[in-house]
Protein backbone atom coordinates (compact mmCIF):
# COMPACT_ATOMS: atom_id res chain seq x y z
CA UNK A 1 0.00 0.00 0.00
CA UNK A 2 2.80 2.39 0.85
CA UNK A 3 4.61 1.56 -2.41
CA UNK A 4 1.50 2.42 -4.46
CA UNK A 5 1.16 5.76 -2.71
CA UNK A 6 4.80 6.56 -3.42
CA UNK A 7 4.28 5.76 -7.09
CA UNK A 8 1.22 7.99 -7.29
CA UNK A 9 3.06 10.83 -5.60
CA UNK A 10 5.95 10.42 -8.00
CA UNK A 11 3.63 10.46 -11.04
CA UNK A 12 1.85 13.57 -9.77
CA UNK A 13 5.14 15.36 -9.23
CA UNK A 14 6.36 14.36 -12.70
CA UNK A 15 3.12 15.55 -14.35
CA UNK A 16 3.30 18.82 -12.42
CA UNK A 17 6.88 19.43 -13.54
CA UNK A 18 6.02 18.61 -17.19
CA UNK A 19 2.96 20.88 -17.09
CA UNK A 20 4.99 23.65 -15.52
CA UNK A 21 7.76 23.45 -18.11
CA UNK A 22 5.38 23.16 -21.06
CA UNK A 23 3.19 25.94 -19.69
CA UNK A 24 6.20 28.20 -19.20
CA UNK A 25 7.40 27.58 -22.75
CA UNK A 26 3.91 28.10 -24.08
CA UNK A 27 3.47 31.34 -22.18
CA UNK A 28 6.94 32.50 -23.23
CA UNK A 29 5.91 32.00 -26.85
CA UNK A 30 2.77 34.04 -26.48
CA UNK A 31 0.33 31.50 -25.20
CA UNK A 32 -2.92 31.68 -27.07
CA UNK A 33 -1.91 34.98 -28.63
CA UNK A 34 1.00 34.30 -30.98
CA UNK A 35 1.40 37.95 -32.00
CA UNK A 36 2.37 39.20 -35.45
CA UNK A 37 5.37 38.08 -37.53
CA UNK A 38 8.43 40.12 -38.43
CA UNK A 39 11.36 38.82 -40.45
CA UNK A 40 15.10 39.32 -40.36
CA UNK A 41 17.87 37.85 -42.51
CA UNK A 42 21.08 36.90 -40.70
CA UNK A 43 24.21 35.26 -42.11
CA UNK A 44 25.10 31.70 -41.35
CA UNK A 45 26.67 31.06 -37.99
CA UNK A 46 24.42 33.45 -36.08
CA UNK A 47 23.59 30.68 -33.61
CA UNK A 48 19.82 31.26 -33.63
CA UNK A 49 17.26 28.59 -32.93
CA UNK A 50 13.56 28.34 -32.29
CA UNK A 51 12.28 29.71 -29.01
CA UNK A 52 15.06 32.22 -28.35
CA UNK A 53 13.85 35.60 -27.07
CA UNK A 54 13.42 38.82 -29.06
CA UNK A 55 14.33 41.98 -27.13
CA UNK A 56 13.26 45.56 -27.91
CA UNK A 57 15.66 47.95 -26.15
CA UNK A 58 16.20 45.24 -23.52
CA UNK A 59 12.49 44.30 -23.06
CA UNK A 60 11.32 40.81 -24.02
CA UNK A 61 8.65 41.46 -26.68
CA UNK A 62 8.55 38.10 -28.47
CA UNK A 63 10.47 35.03 -29.53
CA UNK A 64 12.08 33.36 -32.52
CA UNK A 65 9.34 31.30 -34.17
CA UNK A 66 11.22 29.76 -37.10
CA UNK A 67 14.74 29.69 -38.56
CA UNK A 68 14.97 28.72 -42.23
CA UNK A 69 18.38 27.80 -43.56
CA UNK A 70 18.89 28.99 -47.15
CA UNK A 71 21.78 27.71 -49.21
CA UNK A 72 22.86 31.22 -50.22
CA UNK A 73 24.30 31.71 -46.73
CA UNK A 74 21.24 33.39 -45.21
CA UNK A 75 19.16 32.46 -42.16
CA UNK A 76 15.62 33.74 -42.66
CA UNK A 77 14.34 34.23 -39.14
CA UNK A 78 10.67 34.59 -38.27
CA UNK A 79 10.03 36.57 -35.09
CA UNK A 80 6.76 36.64 -33.21
CA UNK A 81 6.13 40.01 -31.63
CA UNK A 82 3.49 40.53 -28.98
CA UNK A 83 0.45 42.45 -30.16
CA UNK A 84 0.95 45.01 -27.40
CA UNK A 85 4.38 46.05 -28.79
CA UNK A 86 5.26 48.17 -31.81
CA UNK A 87 8.77 48.06 -33.30
CA UNK A 88 9.88 51.55 -34.52
CA UNK A 89 10.90 51.86 -38.17
CA UNK A 90 14.36 53.07 -37.11
CA UNK A 91 15.12 49.71 -35.46
CA UNK A 92 17.77 47.27 -36.59
CA UNK A 93 18.06 43.61 -35.65
CA UNK A 94 21.24 42.09 -34.23
CA UNK A 95 22.18 38.76 -32.69
CA UNK A 96 23.50 39.11 -29.13
CA UNK A 97 24.66 36.61 -26.48
CA UNK A 98 22.02 35.65 -23.93
CA UNK A 99 23.59 34.15 -20.84
CA UNK A 100 26.88 32.35 -20.35
CA UNK A 101 25.93 29.01 -21.92
CA UNK A 102 26.07 30.07 -25.55
CA UNK A 103 22.41 31.00 -25.94
CA UNK A 104 21.58 33.84 -28.31
CA UNK A 105 18.83 36.40 -28.65
CA UNK A 106 17.63 38.86 -31.27
CA UNK A 107 17.97 42.50 -30.17
CA UNK A 108 15.82 45.15 -31.87
CA UNK A 109 17.48 48.54 -31.26
CA UNK A 110 16.02 51.79 -32.69
CA UNK A 111 18.46 54.60 -33.50
CA UNK A 112 15.89 57.15 -32.28
CA UNK A 113 12.25 57.20 -31.17
CA UNK A 114 9.83 56.99 -34.08
CA UNK A 115 6.00 56.96 -33.95
CA UNK A 116 5.90 54.84 -37.12
CA UNK A 117 6.39 51.10 -36.68
CA UNK A 118 6.87 47.97 -38.77
CA UNK A 119 3.77 46.28 -40.11
CA UNK A 120 3.15 42.54 -39.74
CA UNK A 121 5.23 40.65 -42.31
CA UNK A 122 7.88 43.40 -42.73
CA UNK A 123 11.58 42.60 -42.79
CA UNK A 124 13.73 44.35 -40.19
CA UNK A 125 17.19 45.39 -41.47
CA UNK A 126 20.11 43.94 -39.57
CA UNK A 127 22.85 45.83 -37.76
CA UNK A 128 26.25 44.84 -36.39
CA UNK A 129 26.10 41.80 -34.17
CA UNK A 130 27.58 41.73 -30.68
CA UNK A 131 30.54 39.33 -30.48
CA UNK A 132 29.78 36.14 -28.63
CA UNK A 133 31.78 33.94 -26.34
CA UNK A 134 33.57 32.31 -29.29
CA UNK A 135 34.68 35.62 -30.78
CA UNK A 136 35.74 36.93 -27.38
CA UNK A 137 37.65 33.73 -26.69
CA UNK A 138 39.43 33.92 -30.06
CA UNK A 139 40.33 37.54 -29.46
CA UNK A 140 41.59 36.67 -25.99
CA UNK A 141 43.70 33.90 -27.52
CA UNK A 142 45.09 36.39 -30.06
CA UNK A 143 45.90 38.84 -27.29
CA UNK A 144 47.62 36.12 -25.27
CA UNK A 145 49.71 35.10 -28.27
CA UNK A 146 50.76 38.72 -28.75
CA UNK A 147 51.61 39.03 -25.06
CA UNK A 148 53.64 35.83 -25.21
CA UNK A 149 55.51 37.07 -28.29
CA UNK A 150 56.28 40.39 -26.56
CA UNK A 151 57.41 38.56 -23.42
CA UNK A 152 59.69 36.29 -25.45
CA UNK A 153 61.16 39.26 -27.32
CA UNK A 154 61.77 41.12 -24.06
CA UNK A 155 63.42 38.06 -22.57
CA UNK A 156 65.73 37.72 -25.56
CA UNK A 157 66.62 41.40 -25.72
CA UNK A 158 66.82 42.20 -22.02
CA UNK A 159 68.16 38.95 -20.57
CA UNK A 160 69.89 36.95 -23.27
CA UNK A 161 71.49 39.93 -25.04
CA UNK A 162 72.60 41.66 -21.84
CA UNK A 163 70.07 44.47 -22.09
CA UNK A 164 69.50 44.53 -18.32
CA UNK A 165 73.26 44.82 -17.73
CA UNK A 166 73.48 47.71 -20.18
CA UNK A 167 70.47 49.32 -18.54
CA UNK A 168 72.11 49.04 -15.12
CA UNK A 169 75.32 50.55 -16.51
CA UNK A 170 73.35 53.39 -18.04
CA UNK A 171 71.55 54.04 -14.77
CA UNK A 172 74.90 54.03 -12.92
CA UNK A 173 76.42 56.47 -15.41
CA UNK A 174 73.36 58.69 -15.11
CA UNK A 175 73.63 58.69 -11.32
CA UNK A 176 77.33 59.60 -11.58
CA UNK A 177 76.53 62.42 -13.99
CA UNK A 178 73.84 63.71 -11.65
CA UNK A 179 76.33 63.64 -8.79
CA UNK A 180 78.85 65.65 -10.84
CA UNK A 181 76.18 68.18 -11.73
CA UNK A 182 75.28 68.46 -8.06
CA UNK A 183 78.92 69.09 -7.09
CA UNK A 184 79.30 71.70 -9.86
CA UNK A 185 76.13 73.42 -8.71
CA UNK A 186 77.39 73.41 -5.12
CA UNK A 187 80.75 74.92 -6.19
CA UNK A 188 79.01 77.60 -8.23
CA UNK A 189 76.77 78.38 -5.29
CA UNK A 190 79.80 78.67 -2.99
CA UNK A 191 81.59 81.03 -5.40
CA UNK A 192 78.47 83.11 -5.82
CA UNK A 193 78.12 83.38 -2.05
CA UNK A 194 81.78 84.49 -1.75
CA UNK A 195 81.26 87.10 -4.49
CA UNK A 196 78.18 88.44 -2.77
CA UNK A 197 80.09 88.63 0.54
CA UNK A 198 82.94 90.57 -1.11
CA UNK A 199 80.44 92.90 -2.74
CA UNK A 200 78.77 93.55 0.60
CA UNK A 201 82.14 94.30 2.17
CA UNK A 202 83.10 96.69 -0.63
CA UNK A 203 79.76 98.39 -0.36
CA UNK A 204 80.12 98.71 3.40
CA UNK A 205 83.65 100.19 3.04
CA UNK A 206 82.41 103.17 1.04
CA UNK A 207 82.24 106.34 3.20
CA UNK A 208 79.02 108.22 2.48
CA UNK A 209 80.60 111.51 3.69
CA UNK A 210 83.45 111.18 1.16
CA UNK A 211 81.00 110.31 -1.55
CA UNK A 212 78.93 113.41 -0.72
CA UNK A 213 82.09 115.57 -0.67
CA UNK A 214 83.21 114.20 -4.04
CA UNK A 215 79.79 114.83 -5.51
CA UNK A 216 79.83 118.39 -4.12
CA UNK A 217 83.30 119.03 -5.62
CA UNK A 218 82.13 117.72 -8.94
CA UNK A 219 79.16 120.04 -8.84
CA UNK A 220 81.44 123.03 -8.02
CA UNK A 221 83.84 122.11 -10.83
CA UNK A 222 80.90 121.82 -13.18
CA UNK A 223 79.70 125.29 -12.15
CA UNK A 224 83.21 126.73 -12.68
CA UNK A 225 83.41 125.13 -16.09
CA UNK A 226 80.05 126.62 -16.98
CA UNK A 227 81.27 130.12 -15.90
CA UNK A 228 84.50 129.69 -17.86
CA UNK A 229 82.52 128.62 -20.89
CA UNK A 230 80.36 131.75 -20.55
CA UNK A 231 83.51 133.93 -20.34
CA UNK A 232 84.96 132.24 -23.40
CA UNK A 233 81.76 132.88 -25.28
CA UNK A 234 81.87 136.59 -24.30
CA UNK A 235 85.54 136.90 -25.35
CA UNK A 236 84.81 135.15 -28.61
CA UNK A 237 82.00 137.62 -29.21
CA UNK A 238 84.29 140.57 -28.62
CA UNK A 239 86.91 139.12 -30.98
CA UNK A 240 84.22 138.66 -33.58
CA UNK A 241 83.27 142.35 -33.22
CA UNK A 242 86.92 143.43 -33.53
CA UNK A 243 87.49 141.26 -36.57
CA UNK A 244 84.31 142.57 -38.10
CA UNK A 245 85.51 146.15 -37.63
CA UNK A 246 88.92 145.30 -39.11
CA UNK A 247 87.27 143.64 -42.09
CA UNK A 248 84.95 146.64 -42.58
CA UNK A 249 87.98 148.98 -43.34
CA UNK A 250 87.35 151.58 -40.61
CA UNK A 251 90.20 152.50 -38.24
CA UNK A 252 94.00 152.52 -38.43
CA UNK A 253 94.45 148.79 -38.02
CA UNK A 254 91.98 148.13 -40.80
CA UNK A 255 93.76 150.61 -43.08
CA UNK A 256 97.16 149.09 -42.28
CA UNK A 257 95.91 145.61 -42.95
CA UNK A 258 93.68 146.30 -45.93
CA UNK A 259 95.84 149.01 -47.75
CA UNK A 260 98.37 147.29 -50.04
CA UNK A 261 100.37 150.54 -50.49
CA UNK A 262 101.31 150.55 -46.82
CA UNK A 263 102.56 146.99 -47.18
CA UNK A 264 104.66 147.95 -50.21
CA UNK A 265 106.09 151.07 -48.48
CA UNK A 266 107.04 149.06 -45.38
CA UNK A 267 108.62 146.38 -47.54
CA UNK A 268 110.61 149.06 -49.50
CA UNK A 269 111.70 150.67 -46.22
CA UNK A 270 112.94 147.36 -44.90
CA UNK A 271 114.87 146.70 -48.07
CA UNK A 272 116.57 150.13 -47.88
CA UNK A 273 117.44 149.53 -44.24
CA UNK A 274 119.01 146.22 -45.20
CA UNK A 275 121.07 148.02 -47.91
CA UNK A 276 122.07 150.73 -45.46
CA UNK A 277 123.23 148.19 -42.86
CA UNK A 278 125.22 146.34 -45.50
CA UNK A 279 126.86 149.55 -46.72
CA UNK A 280 127.74 150.60 -43.13
CA UNK A 281 129.42 147.24 -42.58
CA UNK A 282 131.33 147.63 -45.83
CA UNK A 283 132.37 151.30 -45.55
CA UNK A 284 132.13 152.28 -41.91
CA UNK A 285 134.46 155.31 -42.36
CA UNK A 286 131.99 156.87 -44.68
CA UNK A 287 129.49 157.15 -41.89
CA UNK A 288 131.69 157.15 -38.79
CA UNK A 289 134.65 159.67 -38.69
CA UNK A 290 136.42 159.80 -35.34
CA UNK A 291 139.06 162.50 -34.80
CA UNK A 292 140.97 162.83 -31.53
CA UNK A 293 142.57 166.17 -32.26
Amino acid sequence: MKTRDDILVGLLITVAVVVTVVGSLWLARGGLSKGYPLYAKFPWGAGLKQGQPVLLVGVNVGYVDEVDLHMDGILVTTMRIGKNYNVPLTSKAAVIPNGIFGDMAVALTPSRPDPHSFKPGDTVPIGPSTPGITELTSKADSVMRSVNAITLALQQEMVASGGIRDLRNTIGATNHLVSEFASIAAEQSRQLSATMTSLRRATGAIDPVKVDSTVSNLRTASANMAAMSADLRATSGKLDVILAKVDSGNGTAAKLINDPGVYNDVRLLLQRMDSLVADIKKNPKRYINVSVF
